[in-house]
């Protein structure tokens, strides 16, 4: 869920939150900020310059309680962002809502994320249904609080002077395009560097695997790999 690449590059998940889709009717989150226990925080705990974050962290449920619909979700949101602008105007967005529900199933479903680049705090997100964007909002803060990038709502685009590079495409974002993905495809520095964060976000799910069958056999084959894994296995699981 996180990826470090240097001491002076960070790109590191947050929080990811969910609502109105599949078996999740209320908002859900999962926060990966470090609390006071002090186990494992020499192994589990990785701090930047203003938070201790974890590193990794499990999902407990029983059968059918929604821990793979938390990952769909994930994935679901991405590939909103980075497919948004291939789709044409009269392409579905293929998200579903809590269909238990007369409130919910006409309702947009929400996705938000929060997310480290560069020591600089992003907060993005958006409700969608299958058809159209009905809000999406953008936030930067990079020492004190956070300040909004852009707005949207059913009326319209509001996008703020600290976000320059969205001035003059709000009438060029469809009603099914995400205006992040809009921005990115003109360019837009900050949009672009979001969409890169978007594009290592990678979610593997083991209800689908035959796509890592072969990587994962290539890693077995590597002897030192193989122990690791094993040592794993067996003192971690």
């Amino acid at each position: 869920m996180f990826e470090i690449i240097s001491h002076k590059y960070i790109s590191v998940l947050l929080k990811f939150s969910v609502g109105n889709f599949l078996s999740f009717k209320n908002k859900t989150t999962l926060n990966l900020a470090a609390t006071s226990i002090k186990e494992h925080n020499d192994t589990n705990i990785f701090s930047t310059e203003r938070s201790a974050l974890l590193k990794g962290a499990v999902i407990y449920g029983a059968n059918a309680s929604g821990k793979s619909n938390f990952i769909r979700a994930m994935s679901t949101m991405r590939r909103l962002v980075l497919l948004s602008f291939d789709k044409s105007s009269t392409n579905v967005l293929g998200v579903t809502p809590f269909l238990l529900n007369t409130e919910t199933e006409k309702a947009p479903s929400f996705f938000e994320t929060v997310f480290i680049i560069n020591d600089i705090r992003y907060r993005y997100g958006f409700e969608v249904d299958d058809k159209k964007i009905h809000a999406e909002w953008l936030f930067e803060a990079i020492m004190s609080a956070e300040k909004p990038l852009f707005l949207r709502e059913e009326n319209g685009i509001e996008v703020m002077k600290n976000f320059p590079e969205g001035k003059g495409l709000e009438e060029r974002t469809r009603d099914n395009a995400l205006f992040l993905a809009v921005a990115d495809q003109f360019n837009g520095k900050i949009a672009k560097r979001i969409l890169q964060w978007f594009n290592n976000f990678n979610t593997i799910s083991g209800l689908s695997h035959e796509g890592y069958k072969g990587v994962t056999f290539k890693m077995l084959e590597n002897k030192q790999t193989s122990l690791a894994l094993l040592d794993f296995y067996k003192n971690w699981i």
